[in-house]
C-alpha cells in the first residue's frame, strides 16, 4: 500500500486531465525509436545532425514533457491543496498545442522545413507557457509542502527561460536571428531544459513520491532545502558567464548543477536502501537505474566523456525511464482512487473495485524494466562503439520498450473506463 497520510486526494482534477498526457507521450518516444532505426549511425554520430536534434526533441518535448505537464496538473491540488484553475480547459488546450507543436518541431528539424520548424516552435512555446502560468497560479495558492513547491516553482522558471532560448535557437536556425557562439546558446538551452525544467521537477517530485511510494525515511531538510535553489543558482551563473561572452567559463556553474543531482540521486538510493517495505518491485528498479544514469552521467561530464553518451543518459535513461516507473504507481492508483469515489457517491456497496496492481499487473511492468534495460544498454553501446551498427537495432529496441509502455498505460486507462460505466 502507498503512504497517503497528507495528501488532499478531494482536489484532484478529473481523472482525464492528466491521463491524457500520459496515454499521448509514449508514441513520441515510439516514433524517436523508429527515427533512429530508420537513420542508423548518422543519428548518434554527433549531437548538431538533424536526426539527432530531433530525436532529442522527441523524447524531452515529445514524451518527457507531456508526463510532466499531466503531473503538475495532477500535484499541486493533491500535495498544497491548490487546483489549477480552469484545469479542463487549459489541459487539453496545452497538451493540443504541445503535441502538435512538437510534432512539427521534430518535423522541421528531421527534415529541413522551415515552416514546420517555426510553428511547431510556437505551438509547443504556447502550450507549455499555459499551462506552466496556470500551474504557477496554483503553486501561489497552495499550502504545506514548501520544499517541494519551491522545486516545482523553479522547475516552471527553468521552463520559461528554456522556452525563451528554444525560440531565439530557432529563430538563429531560420536566420531570422545572429546567435554569435552557438553552441553555447544550445548547451543553455539544453542545461535549462533537462537539468532545470525536467531536473527540478523530478527533483521535486523524488521529495514526495520517494516515501510514499516505498516507506522510506524521509529526505534530509537541508537536501529538500539547498538542492533545488543551488541547481537553479548554478544554471543562472552559466548563463550570465555566456551572455558576458565568457562560454568557456559557463561550465563552472553546470558543474554546480551536476553535483547538486549526483547528491540527489546518493541521496535517494540510500533513502531506498533504507525502506520499509522491501518489495523490488518495477517502479523501484526503474528509480534505481535512472539514479545510477545520473551519476554515470555526471561522471562522464567531469571526465571528459562523449556529449552522445551523456545525452542518452540522461535522455533515455532517467527521461523515459523514471517517468515510466513512476506512471506504474501513478496510473493504477489513481483508477483506483476515483472509481472509490464513484461508488461512494452512487452508494453502489455490492460492486467489488479491484487492487491497484489489476489495472498494471507487476509482471508485465517488470517486463517493460526489462524492454527499457536492453534498450538504454544497446543505445549507450551506439553512443561508445560508433560504425558497429548498433544504432538501428538500438532504435528499434526503444520502439520496442516505449510501445509496450503504450500498451500498458492504455490497458490500465480501458480497464478503468470498464468499470467506471457500473457505477
Amino acid at each position: 500500500m502507498l503512504n497517503t497520510a497528507g495528501l488532499r486526494l478531494d482536489q484532484a482534477p478529473p481523472l482525464t486531465v492528466p491521463f491524457a498526457f500520459f496515454l499521448g507521450a509514449p508514441p513520441f518516444a515510439v516514433a524517436a525509436g523508429l527515427l533512429l532505426a530508420w537513420q542508423g549511425e548518422g543519428a548518434l554520430a554527433a549531437r548538431w545532425t538533424p536526426a539527432a536534434l530531433a530525436l532529442a526533441h522527441l523524447i524531452a518535448l515529445g514524451f518527457l514533457s507531456q508526463i510532466l505537464c499531466g503531473a503538475l496538473l495532477q500535484l499541486p491540488p493533491v500535495l498544497a491543496g491548490a487546483p489549477v484553475p480552469r484545469v479542463v480547459p487549459v489541459g487539453r488546450a496545452a497538451q493540443a498545442l504541445l503535441a502538435t507543436g512538437t510534432a512539427l518541431l521534430c518535423a522541421g528539424l528531421a527534415l529541413g522545413w522551415g515552416l514546420a520548424l517555426g510553428v511547431g516552435a510556437l505551438g509547443a512555446a504556447a502550450g507549455l507557457t499555459l499551462l506552466a502560468g496556470a500551474v504557477a497560479v496554483a503553486l501561489s495558492r497552495g499550502r504545506g509542502s514548501v520544499d517541494t513547491r519551491r522545486a516545482m516553482g523553479l522547475g516552471l522558471g527553468a521552463l520559461a527561460v528554456t522556452v525563451v532560448l528554444g525560440l531565439m535557437l530557432s529563430a538563429a536556425l531560420l536566420g531570422w536571428l545572429r546567435l554569435p557562439g552557438l553552441p553555447g546558446w544550445v548547451d543553455l538551452h539544453l542545461g535549462w531544459g533537462l537539468l532545470g525544467w525536467a531536473g527540478l521537477i523530478l527533483m521535486g517530485v523524488g521529495y514526495q513520491v520517494v516515501p510514499m511510494f516505498h516507506v522510506t525515511p524521509a529526505y534530509p531538510g537541508w537536501l529538500r532545502s539547498w538542492s533545488a535553489p543551488l541547481a537553479a543558482g548554478g544554471l543562472v551563473a552559466a548563463t550570465v558567464l555566456t551572455l558576458a561572452g565568457q562560454a568557456e567559463r559557463a561550465t563552472w556553474g553546470l558543474g554546480l548543477v551536476a553535483a547538486c543531482f549526483a547528491v540527489f540521486a546518493l541521496t535517494t538510493l540510500d533513502r531506498q536502501r533504507r525502506r520499509e517495505r522491501p518489495i523490488l518491485d518495477a517502479t523501484l528498479l526503474h528509480w534505481r537505474l535512472a539514479m545510477a544514469c545520473v551519476l554515470a552521467a555526471v561522471l562522464l561530464w567531469f571526465t571528459g566523456g562523449r556529449a552522445e553518451t551523456i545525452g542518452v543518459l540522461l535522455l533515455v535513461g532517467v527521461g523515459v525511464g523514471l517517468p515510466s516507473g513512476m506512471l506504474f504507481k501513478i496510473m493504477p492508483f489513481l483508477s483506483w482512487f476515483h472509481l472509490q469515489q464513484r461508488q461512494l457517491a452512487a452508494r453502489r456497496f455490492d460492486l467489488r473495485i479491484p487492487h491497484m496492481h489489476a489495472f498494471i499487473p507487476e509482471r508485465r511492468a517488470r517486463i517493460h524494466w526489462g524492454l527499457h534495460l536492453i534498450a538504454l544498454g544497446l543505445l549507450v553501446a551506439a553512443t561508445l562503439a560508433p560504425g558497429r551498427g548498433l544504432a538501428p537495432l538500438a532504435g528499434l529496441a526503444l520502439a520496442v520498450s516505449a510501445g509496450y509502455l503504450g500498451l500498458l498505460v492504455t490497458t490500465c486507462y480501458l480497464r478503468y473506463r470498464a468499470l467506471a460505466r457500473r457505477f
